[in-house]
């Protein structure tokens, strides 16, 4: 929640400082460096209104997706160690125990 309150006030911070600038849209369907941009200016753009708001909730949105991928690994390891453990234990226990000899 704090690493986004932080983004959301450097975005807010940074649209006030851009008010002048080009709109800088890419034109492209990917995103590269080398790509076309949009050159009109911000303040008359209308066709790229808020495109950047619109690339950060996609990039945030990937990031989570990537975050909930990263978590069920680290679950699925922690039950695959689990099983392992229990797994050792139940070998230990077989090797080690004693058979009691009927008397006969």
């Amino acid at each position: 929640k704090q690493w986004y309150q932080r983004r959301v006030r450097a975005d807010h911070k940074k649209e006030k400082e851009e008010h002048n600038g080009i709109c800088g849209c890419p034109l492209g369907q990917e995103i590269r460096i080398e790509s076309d941009v949009c050159t009109r200016a911000k303040r008359i753009c209308n066709r790229h209104i808020g495109w950047e708001k619109l690339r950060l909730a996609e990039i945030d949105m990937e990031r989570v997706e990537q975050d909930l991928k990263l978590e069920g690994s680290f679950d699925e390891m922690r039950r695959a160690k689990s099983r392992i453990a229990n797994r050792t234990n139940l070998l230990q226990m077989l090797l080690n125990s004693t058979i009691a000899k009927s008397p006969g």
